[in-house]
């Protein structure tokens, strides 16, 4: 079985993570990031379940529009791109007018659970 790495997000942006997909931006890494990857998804280093990656889309900070900002943070584009270069502000050699981010698509590997991993928030159906 391949090795399974940890995707960390320090905050539910946009309660994201409470949808049966969900999106996320980072520094590209093609060795990390690709179709098919498998991730164990931590929320602020408490496990929520494991999701595999649907797509991936290779862009710039500058190709951040409304339409990705708002649906992966929830935040306007500008904000985002702000965000980004705070999260990665201990990393001065990046350079943002080159530097591509990996825009990865990731679905829940056992969707029927989903609402199950965040307390008090059960679907019933």
């Amino acid at each position: 079985m391949s090795k399974i790495d940890k995707l960390d997000f320090g905050y539910n942006w946009n309660n994201k993570l409470r949808n049966r997909c969900f999106t996320t931006l980072r520094l590209r890494n093609d060795a990390k990031y690709y179709k098919g990857a498998r991730f164990e998804v931590l929320l602020q280093g408490y496990p929520k379940g494991k999701a595999k990656v649907v797509d991936i889309k290779h862009i710039r900070l500058d190709h951040i529009n409304e339409w990705i900002a708002r649906i992966d943070t929830g935040y306007s584009a500008r904000e985002t791109k702000d965000v980004i270069k705070k999260m990665y502000k201990n990393k001065p050699q990046i350079d943002w007018n080159t530097q591509q981010l990996s825009y990865l698509l990731l679905a829940w590997e056992d969707q029927e659970k989903i609402p199950d991993l965040f307390e008090n928030n059960v679907i019933k159906k």
